[in-house]
Parts: structure tokens; sequence; C-alpha cells
């Protein structure tokens, strides 16, 4: 039978509590520094795996994007070219002849709003000629002159040496005769049988296309072709670089860059001490 009074049994708890606390003056065990470094390095290992992986794929892409079409491959994306601060702004000024209108975008050469299926590079002048019955609109570029009818579909397309100039600076219709057509370098010459023979003739003598105004609703059936378009390669560049998400974006890499080396570093010294440690204890 126990001889503890229930108000000593109520402290024996609490003394034994008491016990098992340390002194105030007691040292707790030292975490040595190969502990810290890698409890460290797997926390910060952890933060730069996404933007390792990141830099990795990126880096991988662009190293092969002439091989993957990259270099030329666009993209109009709307986040993306808001990203780039890019919006869509459809030309202001055109070419017109025979009732047609003439505009060029960044990637669409557009006949009264419709783009043709091939564009013309750098047009740079349109006439109107042939027949009541079949109408055709020249556009001339430096190195050629197209053959489109009105709906956009292609005739022909004429270069040298069916042209009699090695680069065309600019086209046009001789006053007295708006179906012939004429084209000069620096001389000019005249067709009137859709560019297949050639006479010399007076630049002053022709009327030549010059760039106008695009009127308003030109520039609204314009809109949908001049939407930005930018290089995927660009936008990898811009991607590994973090300059995408601007100045942050940049800083971001180069802090991870630097978080990098300090790993690869104390990854270098832990190892190193370990295996030091082992002699050591091997030695023993």
């Amino acid at each position: 039978m126990s001889t503890q009074t229930p108000a000593r049994r109520r402290l024996l708890p609490q003394l034994a509590a008491w016990r098992r606390v340390p002194p105030s003056g007691a040292q707790r065990p030292k975490r040595n520094i190969i502990m810290l470094l890698r409890e460290w390095h797997s926390r910060a290992g952890l933060l730069a795996f996404a933007f390792l992986l990141w830099l990795a794929v990126t880096g991988i892409l662009l190293t092969r994007s002439v091989d993957l079409g990259l270099d030329t491959a666009r993209v109009d994306w709307p986040w993306l070219t808001q990203l780039y601060g890019l919006h869509a702004a459809p030309p202001d000024s055109g070419f017109s002849a025979g009732g047609h209108w003439l505009a060029q975008t960044n990637d669409y050469t557009l006949i009264d709003g419709k783009p043709l299926p091939s564009a013309v590079t750098a047009p740079l002048g349109l006439v109107f000629g042939g027949t009541p019955d079949m109408p055709i609109l020249y556009i001339a570029s430096p190195d050629s002159v197209v053959l489109v009818t009105p709906d956009g579909q292609r005739v022909d397309k004429l270069m040298p040496p069916i042209l009699p100039v090695s680069s065309v600076r600019r086209i046009g219709t001789l006053k007295s005769d708006p179906h012939t057509i004429a084209v000069q370098d620096l001389d000019a010459y005249q067709s009137a049988d859709e560019g297949n023979t050639w006479t010399p003739v007076s630049p002053t003598d022709v009327d030549w296309s010059q760039a106008r105004a695009l009127p308003a609703a030109q520039q609204q059936a314009a809109l949908p072709y001049s939407k930005p378009r930018i290089i995927v390669e660009q936008v990898l560049i811009d991607l590994h670089t973090g300059r995408l998400f601007g100045p942050i974006g940049a800083w971001i890499i180069t802090i991870i860059g630097f978080v990098a080396i300090v790993l690869a570093i104390s990854g270098i010294w832990m190892w190193w001490r370990i295996r030091q440690n082992r002699k050591r204890l091997t030695s023993r």
C-alpha cells in the first residue's frame, strides 16, 4: 500500500520533468559546416532547378534553331506581342491605279485589302493596264514587275533580261496612252504588249506611280494582316537571357547564374572535405 500523500503524487511528475531539463549553461550540439552546406544546397538547388532547366532547354533550342527553322518561323500570339509592346498598325500609304489600291504590311502584299498568294518584296509602284476583257495590274519591285489580275491571281513575273533594266526604280504609264507601261532605272523604257518588247521613252512623257495616303476603308481592311509577328529565335534569346520580362527578368537570370556558381564551388568543397574526413577515419 502506497504511503505517498496525494499532494506528493501530484508533485513527482513535475520534479521528474524538472530533472530532465538541461542546465542553462549546457551547450547544445554544434552543427558542422558540411551539414549547413548540405541543407543550403538542398534548398538553393530546388530553387535554381526550374531556372537551370529553363536555361538548358532554351539553350539547346538556340543551338539547333537553324535546323529546326526557328530562325525564320514567326508567331503573332497576342500575349507575346503585348510583352514586346507591339500592336497592329495598318499601313498609312499605298499605291492606286485603275480604282484599285496596293498596300504592304510586314508579311503581306494587299490588293484592295486582300492578300496576294505570294507577297511582293518592297513594292514601289502600281499601274493599271491590259484590256477591258482582261485587266492587269503591274506591281513593280526593285528586281521585278509582277502581273496580277484585280482579284490577285498572278499572271506573270518580268525579270531581267526580259526587263530592259537591271533594277527598277519606278513604274508608270504613258501620258498619251495609259495602257502602255514604262519602267525606269537610269533610262526609261516603254512596252505596249505586257512587257514582251521594250523601246526607249522620255521620262517626262510618263505618269509615274507615286505613294498616296491610304483611305480609312483600306486601312481598316489591312488591319487583320498588320499584326506584328516575332521571330521564334528572338523569343528564345529573350527567354534565355530573361529580357523577355524586362530588367527584372534579366536580373533574375543573373542572380541564378551566381547561385549556380556558388553551388558548384561549394559542392566541390564539400566533396573534398568529406573525402578528407574519411581518410582521417581510415588512418586511425
